[in-house]
């Protein structure tokens, strides 16, 4: 039987390098990771591999997405997992920033999406990584809120496009792991936090469950709660 293949985007650090890893050290399983630290793509991908795509850059993305097409028949999984924080009082927020923001977080998930799930096959998985400030607000974290509420929508909407072929569509509401969005951020400890290790042993069973059943949405609490 030929490796599942699963791109893991947003792999170049935390959640998403450590699921990479895990995936990579897997039998039956091919995967890859994008991210803007990634190397470049010489005409075959390998597994285990972190593959340059600038997930800001409508160019990067279309070329990446041109590359996989030519390279995989099917993907078995999609984890989405890249993103960044902005938190700040709206009175200081500024467009251009705004604009990366949304890209990144919204955006790029949303076109990845739209050129590779005719590569999605019975049993598929498409997994996006929202957070708790896509169930609520925040205060000083609209940014965030806005763009995490955007892509749980999102990936609402595409659950309902495609049960009907059998592919599942996961959303996950993850809490805080202990990862470099909390650098600098006063007001919370990092050992209340859910580990990575943790987090992507979570992550890596959405792919591995039965395809008879989908878990649509997912709260993902570390044991105090919303910190």
């Amino acid at each position: 039987m030929d490796p599942k293949n699963i791109l893991v985007v947003g792999a170049g650090s935390g959640i998403g390098k450590a699921l990479l890893e895990k995936l990579h050290a897997t039998p039956g399983i091919n995967a890859i990771g994008i991210s803007r630290r990634g190397i470049s793509f010489e005409g075959k991908f390998e597994s285990g591999k972190n593959y340059h795509c600038d997930l800001n850059d409508r160019k990067s993305l279309e070329s990446f997405c041109k590359d996989l097409s030519s390279s995989w028949s099917e993907v078995a999984a999609i984890y989405f997992l890249a993103g960044d924080g902005l938190f700040l009082p709206i009175e200081n927020l500024e467009l251009e920033d705004l604009e990366k923001h949304i890209f990144l977080n919204l955006i790029s998930p949303m076109a990845l999406t739209s050129k590779l799930i005719g590569k999605l096959q019975r049993g598929s998985l498409l997994c996006y990584l929202s957070s708790t400030a896509g169930r609520q607000g925040f205060s000083e974290s609209s940014p965030y809120c806005a763009s995490k509420h955007g892509l749980a929508g999102f990936a609402k909407a595409i659950r309902e496009e495609v049960k009907q072929k059998g592919i599942r569509v996961s959303t996950v509401y993850a809490g805080a792991i202990d990862t470099a969005i909390w650098d600098g951020r006063e007001g919370f400890k990092r050992e209340d936090m859910i580990p990575v290790s943790d987090a992507v042993a979570f992550l890596e069973s959405l792919f591995l469950q039965p395809a008879s059943f989908n878990q649509d949405e997912i709260l993902f609490l570390p044991p105090k709660g919303i910190l």
